[in-house]
């Protein structure tokens, strides 16, 4: 049998790559009020519980219950029922050659807005798109999304959707996904919350 041996720039370069992918995928951490993950770093404002990795919209991030739990509360998996309409959601995805730009992550959520909510939120009916308007995530140009629809409960529901894509020099893209999901009656009270979330978010190396 024919012995194939790599050089030691070849192995080096195995290395970092590896190196490289099992730190994009390891989940976030939070430290003094903080949350750092996958070229991010979030303030959280103060008394502000999340979970870590909790739902499939946040499973390589966190997410927020809504009113707030106590802070110090910190859990690995998530208590939500199907019936907990208000949260916050932050989540990341990396690109595999199907979200190239910013403009195409937008417009496949405009195209399949029934696979944007959870179908275990949405009463029978339609989901609208009612904005699509500029944004910012830190210092990356973004979209704000605004889905209406009408709950299990059969109560007006507000769904924001803010979405950032870093295009990275050196690596594949990350397309970073902020989630508000609440009531129409309890919109302005989350909203403030949700706003407090956006303004805390930076890029790792800024």
């Amino acid at each position: 049998m024919r012995r194939i041996y790599l050089k030691p720039i070849v192995l080096a370069w195995l290395a970092l790559l590896l190196t490289a992918a099992s730190v994009g995928q390891s989940p976030p951490q939070v430290k003094d009020g903080k949350i750092s993950g996958a070229g991010f770093v979030i303030t959280l404002p103060p008394d502000l519980a999340v979970e870590i990795a909790a739902t499939s919209e946040s499973e390589h991030g966190f997410s927020i219950d809504l009113p707030p739990r106590p802070v110090g509360s910190v859990q690995l998996r998530s208590s939500r029922t199907p019936t907990s309409y208000r949260y916050i959601a932050f989540d990341t995805k990396w690109d595999s050659g199907d979200m190239p730009s910013l403009d195409a992550v937008v417009n496949n959520i405009s195209s399949n807005l029934l696979d944007s909510v959870p179908a275990d939120l949405v009463n029978a009916g339609e989901i609208s798109l009612d904005g699509n308007f500029p944004a910012r995530l830190g210092s990356l140009p973004a979209r704000r999304l605004i889905l209406k629809y009408r709950n299990t409960q059969h109560k007006p529901a507000i769904r924001q959707i803010i979405v950032a894509y870093n295009a990275r020099k050196d690596a594949s893209a990350i397309v970073y996904m902020l989630i508000l999901n609440t009531t129409e009656q309890n919109f302005q009270e989350d909203v403030s919350i949700f706003s407090k979330v956006i303004a805390g978010f930076k890029l790792a190396d800024q």
